[in-house]
């Protein structure tokens, strides 16, 4: 697949600084970026789910991006064989670096049923967990 995605787009405990950003060995940082998107707290970490608004994250790029896929779709809980049962799906969308250029990267969208899911107004999890 010649027009994978390149880089990482991470948007909760995987970003700098947080609890599960050491599962991003051999990654490195490029910068803050939106996507479109919901951001909602699943307790321990947040959730993009498709819904209108902007989310804050962090684009990440890789030497060995398949093994990086393959840690990250395991934390993730994103099965390439099985999408429909995993809690997570990875697809490639539009990203925008805040120099407002935009890029394809991968991310994770949950998968699962919301209701009663608090919405993270500002779009960015670390001002919830600083």
């Amino acid at each position: 697949m010649t027009d994978a995605p390149l880089r990482i787009f991470v948007y909760g405990t995987l970003m700098r600084g947080l609890s599960r950003h050491r599962l991003m060995n051999g990654g490195r940082f490029e910068g803050e970026a939106s996507a479109v998107g919901r951001l909602i707290s699943l307790g321990e970490y947040p959730a993009l789910i498709d819904r209108a608004g902007t989310i804050r994250g962090e684009l990440h790029t890789f030497d060995d991006l398949p093994t990086a896929l393959e840690v990250l779709d395991e934390v993730e809980g994103f099965d390439p064989a099985d999408p429909e049962g995993s809690e997570y799906v990875r697809e490639a969308r539009r990203v925008l670096r805040d120099d407002g250029t935009e890029v394809f990267a991968w991310l994770y969208v949950y998968n699962r049923p919301t209701k009663g899911a608090q919405v993270i107004s500002s779009g960015d999890w670390r001002k919830l967990n600083p």
